[in-house]
């Protein structure tokens, strides 16, 4: 019999020819995928994924109706550059239309990855902070929420060289984008002198921020993981170093690789090392905690690293429910 949080026990045959780690896996994402409420989004909690906006603006939202989401997150640009795209007024209308079609959520933005607010080329500082705008202006043009923002790295020179520079451009960023827009600061899981991984970095940046209104965090589970914090306390860590009402979206993946490993490694749901129980206790956390649970966006491999798929949300809204 299966209980509420457990698993059906293997029979004594099914042991016998075959006990691993990846079968036990198998098995319990196939129960979470049975569980009742895996085909039913609870109207409290916004889930999604990061998805494609590829063949046209609009289509990111056909993507996300298709994996059975209510929210999304997307690229505005190609990832890899900081030059931007300008969309046009049809493709923005059309966009909006099928937005409101669909009713869906929030929609959130995510930087390019080659932003980086702490470089010591002041030109590479400016082209960031030009990146980073456009993405805030385009979010207050399409009631986004907001730009989630890998903030750099100061390439071993360490947050207390850069923070003020850093700060000089977060400031910069929040008076130049629109009203209601927010700038979300996204932890790191601490390679390569990123900024960001752990709480007190980023609460040293947003207590120096002018307008903390416009300022979110980003608490991204595998990068928690991998910088070494135990996901079953991490909330609680949160909230004392940084503080819960600054917490505007959650980026739940598993983790390919090892605890406080540093290495920034993402795993589908219940294939990695941190696992669908830790996965669900940390969701059920954060749902006693906040007033609101923030939307749970998976950036997860899915097969061939072709993105999150549509077992992906199935197995997310398990966990969330």
């Amino acid at each position: 019999m299966v209980g509420t949080k457990g698993f059906a026990p293997l029979t004594s045959s099914m042991s016998k020819k075959r006990s691993t780690p990846e079968l036990s896996a198998r098995f319990r994402i196939l129960y979470y995928l049975l569980s009742p409420t895996s085909a039913k989004l609870r109207s409290s909690v916004y889930l999604g994924a990061h998805v494609s906006i590829s063949g046209g603006f609009d289509k990111c939202l056909d993507r996300i109706v298709n994996l059975g989401g209510n929210c999304l997150m997307t690229f505005a640009s190609p990832p890899r550059t900081l030059k931007t795209k300008n969309f046009s007024a049809a493709e923005i209308a059309d966009y909006l239309r099928k937005k409101a079609e669909y009713k869906l959520g929030p929609h959130f933005f995510h930087a390019s990855y080659l932003i980086n607010l702490a470089s010591e080329s002041s030109a590479y500082v400016k082209a960031s902070i030009a990146s980073v705008i456009y993405y805030q202006r385009l979010a207050g043009t399409i009631n986004a929420q907001g730009t989630i923002l890998h903030i750099g790295s100061h390439k071993g020179q360490g947050l207390t060289a850069t923070i003020n520079q850093i700060v000089a451009s977060v400031n910069y960023i929040l008076d130049s984008s629109p009203k209601g827009i927010k700038l979300i600061l996204e932890n790191t899981a601490g390679q390569g002198g990123t900024v960001g991984v752990t709480f007190e970095e980023l609460s040293e940046i947003i207590k120096r921020v002018g307008d903390r209104s416009k300022i979110g965090i980003c608490l991204d589970t595998q990068h928690a993981f991998a910088s070494g914090y135990q996901l079953g306390t991490a909330l609680e860590r949160f909230d004392r170093q940084i503080g819960l009402k600054f917490l505007s979206v959650i980026h739940l993946n598993d983790s390919a690789t090892d605890f406080a490993s540093r290495r920034d490694r993402h795993a589908n749901l219940g294939e990695g090392k941190i696992g669908l129980e830790n996965l669900r206790d940390f969701i059920d956390k954060c749902k006693s905690a906040t007033k609101i649970c923030p939307p749970l966006i998976l950036e997860v491999p899915g097969d061939n690293h072709t993105g999150p798929r549509k077992t992906d949300l199935d197995i997310l809204k398990s966990l969330a429910n």
